[in-house]
């Protein structure tokens, strides 16, 4: 997440490095409304930035690039609503636009339009074989309880190489932490296995996970509850509090 509102920044800051001298001098309202956006942007305010953007639009609504600007504006400031809104418009006019699939396929995900953003990402890895859209198709099939589809997905991205290489951000309690894809996804795997009362499975691949990463809070807080579940008589044990990881959602390949 933090990465791709990175790259949505980044990709505005360039455009300011593109000013002419008639646009730096020009009193014409699109030029004025120009310098306006750019003074907003440096000054990280992104909200004046939007008006203006409108503003051009409004005196030059061929300009159809300005929409880009305006889905990757609402992005960053985590406008998801409008920013997947603008996105699929931009997509009905060029749905080869991996970019921005995966600009909207993020914003759905924070709305939690889980069907939706998994549609997307199965999209975009149909496009691109990344092993971070498999991941985000992997969370997000657990969170729709399709269990099985979701352990076939994470024993592909166990077996890739490619995931040797990445790391996701997971949400904890008292901020986030990175992780090997690989540790986190045996620890889906186990969540997913303690969903299917399987807990010797969930047991192995906790274990697993924490082999990877011996600090890996939610894959030792997830073993620690499931040994309490089998020492405790089942009448009265306590709730299962395993938890699906939350991950930022930008690929670190890029």
């Amino acid at each position: 997440m933090k990465q791709l509102k990175f790259i949505a920044l980044s990709i505005l800051f360039s455009a300011l490095l593109i000013v002419d001298a008639q646009t730096a001098t020009s009193s014409e309202p699109f030029e004025v409304q120009m310098r306006f956006y750019k003074s907003a942007l440096k000054n990280y305010d992104l909200q004046a930035a939007t008006v203006a953007l409108y503003t051009m639009q409004a005196l030059k609504p061929e300009r159809s690039d300005l929409n880009d600007s305006l889905a990757l504006l609402y992005f960053a400031g985590e406008r998801y609503p409008q920013a997947y809104l603008i996105g699929e418009s931009i997509l009905k006019e060029n749905p080869k636009r991996g970019d921005m699939l995966e600009l909207v396929a993020v914003s759905k995900q924070n709305l939690g339009m889980v069907k939706e953003a998994l549609s997307d990402y199965e999209k975009l890895y149909a496009i691109d074989k990344s092993v971070f859209y498999l991941y985000q198709i992997a969370t997000l099939q657990y969170q729709l309880k399709r269990y099985g589809e979701c352990v076939s997905s994470l024993d592909q991205i166990i077996a890739s190489a490619d995931a040797d290489k990445q790391k996701v951000n997971i949400r904890v309690q008292n901020g986030s932490q990175d992780v090997p894809m690989k540790a986190a996804s045996y620890n889906v795997k186990g969540i997913c296995a303690m969903e299917l009362n399987q807990a010797e499975a969930a047991k192995l691949n906790f274990t697993k996970a924490i082999e990877l990463a011996p600090d890996f809070v939610l894959a030792k807080g997830n073993l620690e509850s499931l040994s309490k579940k089998q020492s405790t008589p089942a009448s009265t044990a306590p709730a299962k509090t395993s938890a699906i990881p939350v991950t930022k959602t930008a690929p670190a390949k890029k």
